[in-house]
């Protein structure tokens, strides 16, 4: 039970962070900016008073044509000991820090890249407060000389590491119409494209807190629903099933409650980050690597289901090994690997309350940033309930083989389809400039055509990894009523496979997609 309490300690200091964030933008405390000559090269931050920067976290790299350069000057860190990390060596303001490197006009272009993370410091009326890790890339492909600090802004990061657009590919003027997310049936979906008023659960305006903590509770038991989460059941089973009949009920009821701990901590967090950053849902689950991590994950776990080798887990009945055993800690880091495997699918309530919470936090409000965590809590209550269930199941028998080789069989299918899915994004991504150029060219295209002829542009933002995509392709968008309707407009499939490409992301953050699917009904002007 101390595994438990430690667990329950750490999700009370993340909702504690959440609500003691008052506001503070990190570059308003951490501001970058560089300046160049003929033969140097330096990188300031200045850090205003009231904040410090960790030296072990705080990285300046630039490259020339590739060749990592070694600064010739280092600004001195002085040791200080706040409450969150303890004693380290900080740059602490206020004051400025600079890094300086020798470089050749002749050798351009420079890279660089930033990585930090600093902290306020606590006062008398309130904690410390840490930002999160932050880093950026920069390219610089010649020389320009500058008489003043040029500012590294956020905004313009992208046009500085990629360099002028190019013309043809700025997006033209538009205004968003209506937009949707998430998953949605024909009759749903045709009300959607119709622009009629419809009594889909999408908004959280006008209704009070306490009915928005309620429904995004129950939006969170929902997306046990969602194709990302229905292929994770049996696993889920087969996890807090462990010693099933063998063990008190309040003993099997602790088990799922680290599990939903896991997914409650896991799916706040990455909800949290959305909302702070901007970024969009389902990240992690666009990379190969996370992919095949899983596949390896779930394909071990099925094959020991099957006696070909044994890992450390606890004994079900006659050598029947699951994937949790009594090591708590692992249950719930299967938890957390349910929660990032939801990110992938976004449903309209997460939406809706990632919405409401980033409103809430931009005008002050910062209460609203525990629906994330209200939404993990929902997701994971009905393990624990379910692992309550199990502690009354017969005892252990002959029967019991044959369900742990239903459980192999369903947890190795889940594997091979999370590798495929690997092997599709990282085989993507060899083609991923020209996906996005094409991609690109259909959205300027048809938001210029739009500003001719006024007919509105119908923007499906999907990707390879995105289920909810590849279930709206085989049902709603093979219906002949929604079909026929898409014929009004004029229709971009944007793929948005790659979600760590600069100009993706850019283009994600122009349309305010939070996740995928996403449909934007826009009009060019």
């Amino acid at each position: 039970m101390k595994i438990i309490q430690k667990i329950s300690v750490f999700l009370y200091l993340a909702v504690l962070f959440c609500l003691n964030l008052s506001g503070m933008n990190p570059e308003d405390a951490f501001k970058w900016s560089c300046t160049m000559n003929e033969s140097e090269f330096a990188v300031t931050v200045s850090v205003e008073k009231g904040f410090h920067l960790y030296e072990n976290t705080t990285k300046v790299t630039l490259f020339s044509n590739g060749v990592e350069l070694k600064p010739v000057r280092k600004p001195a860190s002085i040791s200080y000991e706040d409450k969150v990390f303890g004693k380290n060596n900080v740059y602490r303001g206020r004051s400025d820090f600079q890094w300086v490197f020798a470089i050749d006009r002749q050798k351009f272009p420079l890279e660089l890249k930033l990585a930090w993370q600093g902290c306020s410091e606590a006062t008398k009326d309130s904690e410390p407060v840490c930002f999160f890790p932050e880093s950026r890339e920069y390219t610089f492909s010649k020389l320009e000389l500058t008489k003043s600090p040029v500012p590294l802004l956020k905004e313009k990061e992208a046009e500085i590491a990629s360099g002028p657009a190019d013309s043809n590919s700025e997006i033209p003027a538009f205004e968003i119409v209506r937009t949707e997310s998430g998953y949605m049936a024909s009759d749903m979906f045709l009300p959607f494209l119709k622009g009629e008023k419809s009594e889909m659960f999408l908004s959280f305006a006008d209704k009070s807190f306490l009915l928005i903590l309620i429904l995004t509770f129950i939006g969170g038991i929902a997306l046990n629903l969602t194709p990302c989460v229905l292929p994770m059941i049996p696993i889920n089973l087969a996890i807090i099933g462990a010693d099933a009949g063998k063990e008190h009920r309040l003993a099997s009821m602790s088990k799922g409650l680290v599990y939903g701990l896991g997914i409650a901590l896991a799916y706040g967090v990455l909800g949290l980050f959305v909302v702070l950053t901007g970024s969009s849902f389902g990240v992690i689950d666009s990379t190969w690597w996370f992919n095949a991590v899983v596949a390896v994950i779930f394909v071990l776990l099925g094959l020991s289901l099957f006696d070909v080798f044994m890992i450390d887990f606890s004994r079900y009945g006659s050598n029947f090994k699951m994937p949790s055993g009594a090591k708590i800690i692992g249950i719930f880091v299967m938890g957390v690997i349910a929660a990032l495997l939801a990110g992938a699918c976004v449903a309209p309530v997460v939406v809706a309350a990632l919405l409401q919470a980033s409103k809430m936090y931009n005008s002050g409000e910062h209460i609203g940033l525990i629906l994330p965590f209200v939404l993990g809590i929902g997701m994971g209550l009905p393990w624990p309930v379910a692992a309550a269930g199990f502690s009354i199941m017969p005892k252990p028998g002959v029967w019991m083989k044959y369900v742990k080789y239903v459980f192999g069989v369903v947890i190795i299918i889940v594997g091979l389809y999370y590798a495929y899915t690997g092997i599709v994004i990282y085989t993507s991504l060899a083609e991923s400039h020209k996906n996005i150029e094409k991609s690109m060219d259909s959205l300027v295209s048809a938001l210029k055509e739009s500003a001719k002829t006024k007919r509105l542009v119908f923007i499906d933002f999907r990707a390879e990894w995105c289920k909810n995509c590849k279930a709206m392709e085989k049902t709603t968008f093979k219906d002949p009523a929604v079909q026929n309707e898409l014929k009004n407009f004029i229709v971009v499939e944007f793929d948005a496979t790659d979600m760590a490409n600069a100009d993706i992301k850019k283009v994600l953050k122009k349309f305010d997609v939070s996740g995928l699917p996403t449909y934007v009904i826009a009009r060019g002007k």
